[in-house]
């Protein structure tokens, strides 16, 4: 069986210091990690040079980094006023960052009404991605026009996609994203849902079909299997419980992935 890397969001919903977050993330048998460069979050992740200096010491690899931003000024990116610039100037600073620390690719979203400022905004952003070798990787996330029109218009090898499953399965389940942009993808966001809500939780609260979305990833270019919990959901689990049961859902994503390829 083809060994595909495990990873886990830094911050998974449980409050704990830095140090043993990542002890217990490698202790479960994950990997690699996931995380964000926000100085927001530094009360619970730790700077990001604490955190990349955590990691290297627990073993664990960098995967995707997080664009650092407020949901409620997404749209300002398509827009010339200084929130716009404030993104733009945030998404190349992430891009740096992932260079400096040696990240897989910076995960961004994009919402808001298409413009020329966006794209061109997006165009500048790329040309930076090129010249640091990190792609950015588009997120689908609760809008379905943007996405598509950037991949359909704007061809460049450092312009990826980021699936997240549990977006896909509670705002466009109809949409088949590997089909469309699996040859692009880069990183993953795997969690799970009951198709209302964007709950961010573990597989069995949640009812996606987790056998048909391995049999469209084994077709896919070979990503880490990263998992973004929140566990936004109420539960009785510990954080050692839910660290298990992750790694034991990604273990089993693994065998899928694998027999379908071995299928093929």
């Amino acid at each position: 069986m083809e060994k595909i890397n495990k990873g886990i969001s830094f911050f998974f919903g449980y409050e704990m210091t830095p140090e043993e977050n990542a002890k217990q993330i490698k202790e479960a048998g994950f990997d690699c990690v996931i995380t964000n460069a926000d100085k927001r979050f530094d009360y619970q992740n730790g700077s990001i040079k604490k955190q990349v200096k955590l990691f290297h010491k627990f073993g664990l690899k960098l995967s995707s980094l997080h664009f650092q931003y407020k949901a409620e000024d997404l749209p300002n990116f398509f827009l010339d006023n200084k929130i716009g610039k404030i993104l733009e100037k945030n998404l190349i600073k992430d891009i740096k960052i992932a260079k400096r620390y040696g990240f897989l690719c910076v995960v961004v979203h994009l919402y808001g009404k298409l413009s020329s400022v966006g794209i061109d905004r997006l165009k500048r952003v790329l040309k930076v991605a090129e010249k640091c070798n990190v792609p950015i990787a588009v997120e689908n996330i609760n809008e379905n026009e943007i996405l598509p029109w950037v991949f359909e218009n704007i061809k460049s090898p450092y312009l990826r996609f980021c699936l997240d499953a549990g977006h896909q399965h509670c705002f466009y389940p109809d949409v088949d994203y590997l089909t469309l942009y699996g040859d692009r993808l880069i990183c993953l966001h795997l969690h799970d849902n009951m198709g209302d809500k964007d709950a961010h939780t573990l597989n069995r609260f949640g009812n996606i079909d987790w056998e048909e979305l391995a049999k469209k990833l084994a077709r896919c270019p070979k990503v880490n299997l990263d998992y973004e919990l929140l566990m936004k959901e109420k539960c009785n689990l510990s954080k050692g419980e839910v660290l298990k049961e992750c790694f034991n859902q990604a273990a089993e994503l693994e065998k899928m992935i694998n027999k379908y390829k071995k299928a093929d």
